[in-house]
């Protein structure tokens, strides 16, 4: 294999600076509720005429992190602003002109509270929110009763008729604010200790938390409906109000997200007696789901208080494990016997959780289920709270060193004659968790904020044995599960197999260039650049799956290590790997098999420290992309899913298609020509479609 020198480059960090002093924010569509980390420019001072755009005086730049600012909210303001402004057509008509002053004057009223409310929601002053909230609805309602008695006017005249659904969309806006700061009054209840959530009657709460959510959601579709109708308006605020529109829309899906998640927890800790399998994957060492399990848990939960939590080291575990099961195949021969800590081996989370509880209850108690996490979640856990001084062990854990102590003080720095090391991870366990106790209302919406980003990045990862339960968890796509689809698909998947911690230090990317033949055959060309800027060799079993029945065509780059049978002398052989290693051995070292529905090519990739390793597959598709005979157009779609639990890769897709012409993209590609340029950072999934037609 060939191997390129290449000095380690440092990392460069950009920090994105977002524009929103004149309440333009675009947030990144992966954000959830108001939490977003970020710098910005903030204007000091705007004109704040009424009729005319507000222009900045002064500029002065301060850099926030995880502070909550509710811009979706904005919707409100924004709409009624429209409402302001596009009123101003009625007072032509000399029969309605006093009419069209009071209701004007009403609406500025109502648009003045919902701006104020904004920004009590962004202080968390709840009670002030709500007070602005009733306020607008009362302008609103002035304002809709006096429009009322020109009614007829509504069905002759579009500005009245614009207006009039305006007013009753702002209206239902407002609304919907009442009910979304009332859901938001329950982080004022949360209490959390080390012996759980200790709100009495926090499931009962919850409950009627997602109600107001689902009557806001109500709301908020109903005043889309009524926004939706408004036309004629004048030029000058169509824009105004198709920002208020597309807000509503980005609301409604926060909306959405929050009674998803509630209706998880709800299932997830339903108040029955519920016990968990906690793994915890070290992302330095890569496996399928994420890392090395050196460490596993047990959480007894009933009511939301933790009636146990038992922390320990994985290899006690496996050493009082007597069922004698060949290890996976690329295991052997050094691990012949597999174990709960290599369990992790399926790229599916689901048949991995599978075998994790099939071997954790043939060796200690059943579970209900699998929670899984990587240290991202504790490091933005680690960023609310603040440092954690472990004074017993003399150490400060923070955000930033979290890994690397952890590390250490768990695998070399411990008490032998104790000989717990993971000792050190129940205590900080415990710490934490009476440190979310002291949480300020607005460190709530961080709190949510981590634990989103890491659900959608696949760093916290569940799994539960009741159907139900785990439908939601898949449906929401917190279930680490490998997807269907028509188009086309991608997954890169690594496992170190040397035992070093080096992953961390890996930079990975993906180059893809699909191109479409004449006769509709799509061949993929697939570079995986692998670049070890740490002190120890990096080996790596390499897995990549693409649409079930494609053809491999070429391989370059693997190494020569040999792909061996998840088979070892007296010892039983699991089924699920059995039937994992059927395939066939391609170009003497490329292991083609299916996995998880999908076609598999495996090979080993060695990179030594200051090294670079280069991949290189050529396949074809199963299917053709050829225009059809009758509406003459074909849809080209790629799938790329991200590894369960890993950094996020630079993937680079180019797709050619000469004779073909592009009818529609999503907005994510870049049609140029005869091809098509897709970039990502795959720290989640990501999917993009074209569809095309003969160029004649």
């Amino acid at each position: 294999m060939k191997k390129l020198k290449k000095k380690p480059k440092e990392v460069n960090r950009k920090i994105i600076r977002i524009q929103t002093g004149l309440r333009y924010y675009k947030p990144s569509k992966f954000d959830i509720g108001f939490i977003v980390r970020r710098s910005y420019d903030r204007i000091v001072s705007i004109d704040k005429s009424l009729f005319q755009p507000a222009k900045a005086i002064k500029k002065t730049k301060r850099v926030y992190t995880y502070q909550w600012r509710p811009s979706k909210v904005a919707a409100f303001a924004a709409a009624v602003l429209v409402l302001a402004l596009s009123l101003q057509g009625l007072a032509y008509l000399a029969s309605v002109k006093d009419a069209s002053g009071e209701i004007l004057g009403a609406a500025t009223s109502a648009y003045t509270d919902l701006s104020g409310a904004q920004a009590s929601l962004s202080d968390q002053n709840f009670e002030s929110a709500l007070q602005l909230f009733s306020s607008a609805q009362n302008n609103l309602e002035i304002a809709q009763d006096k429009l009322a008695q020109y009614k007829a006017l509504t069905l002759v005249n579009s500005q009245a008729k614009g207006a009039d659904n305006i007013l009753s969309g702002a209206y239902l806006l407002s609304q919907a604010g009442s009910k979304l700061t009332e859901s938001l009054q329950l982080f004022d209840m949360v209490t959390v200790s080390d012996q759980g959530i200790e709100t009495q009657d926090f499931n009962k709460k919850l409950r009627q938390n997602r109600l107001l959510l689902k009557e806001s959601l109500a709301l908020l579709n109903e005043s889309s409906e009524h926004f939706d109708k408004v036309s004629n308006l004048p030029a000058d605020y169509i824009s105004t109000l198709d920002e208020a529109k597309r807000q509503v829309q980005e609301l409604s899906g926060v909306l959405e997200g929050l009674i998803n998640l509630e209706d998880l927890y709800l299932t997830f800790f339903d108040g029955s007696p519920k016990t968990y399998l906690l793994i915890f994957q070290n992302y330095d060492e890569a496996r399928a789901t994420g890392g090395f399990i050196g460490t596993y848990g047990v959480v007894k939960i009933n009511q939301g208080l933790i009636e146990k939590l038992d922390i320990q080291s994985i290899y006690d575990f496996d050493g009082s494990f007597y069922e004698d099961v060949a290890a996976p195949g690329p295991f052997q021969p050094e691990i012949k016997k597999w174990g709960l800590r290599d369990a992790n081996w399926f790229v599916d989370f689901r048949q991995s959780s599978a075998k994790l509880l099939e071997f954790f209850e043939k060796g200690k108690e059943t579970a209900d289920g699998v929670v899984a996490f990587t240290p991202k979640i504790f490091e933005g856990l680690l960023e609310i709270v603040g440092p954690i001084h472990m004074d017993q062990y003399g150490v400060i854990l923070t955000a930033s060193n979290f890994q690397e102590v952890v590390q250490y003080k768990t695998s070399v720095d411990y008490d032998l004659e104790q000989n717990q090391p993971k000792k050190f991870l129940a205590d900080f366990a415990l710490i934490l968790l009476n440190r979310l106790n002291n949480l300020k209302k607005e460190q709530w919406f961080s709190f949510f904020q981590i634990l989103q980003t890491n659900l959608l990045e696949k760093h916290l990862l569940l799994f539960s044995k009741q159907s139900d339960t785990q439908t939601q968890i898949e449906s929401l796509g917190f279930g680490g599960q490998v997807l269907p689809t028509d188009g086309d698909y991608l997954l890169v998947v690594n496992s170190n197999q040397g035992g070093t911690k080096t992953d961390l230090e890996i930079v990975q990317k993906l180059t893809l260039k699909s191109q479409i033949l004449t006769d509709g055959t799509v061949i993929n060309n697939l570079r995986i650049k692998r670049e070890n800027a740490a002190n120890e060799p990096n080996r790596d079993y390499l897995r990549v799956l693409v649409p079930k029945g494609s053809e491999l065509i070429s391989a370059t780059g693997l190494d020569s290590d040999p792909h061996l049978a998840s088979v070892f002398r007296g010892l039983k052989t699991d089924p699920d790997l059995a039937a994992w290693d059927i395939g066939e051995l391609k170009f003497d070292r490329v292991f083609v098999r299916e996995e998880a529905g999908k076609t598999e090519f495996a090979g080993w990739v060695n990179t030594d420290s200051k090294e670079i390793s280069q991949v290189e597959l050529t396949y074809s598709l199963p299917f053709k992309v050829n225009p059809k005979l009758l509406d003459r157009t074909a849809v080209y779609s790629m799938l790329f899913q991200k590894q369960l639990g890993s950094r996020g890769w630079p993937f680079d897709h180019t797709l050619v298609f000469e004779g073909l012409k592009t009818i529609w993209s999503t907005t994510n590609v870049a049609p140029q020509g005869q091809q098509a340029n897709f970039s990502y950072q795959s720290d989640k999934d990501g999917y993009w479609a074209i569809l095309l037609s003969q160029d004649n």
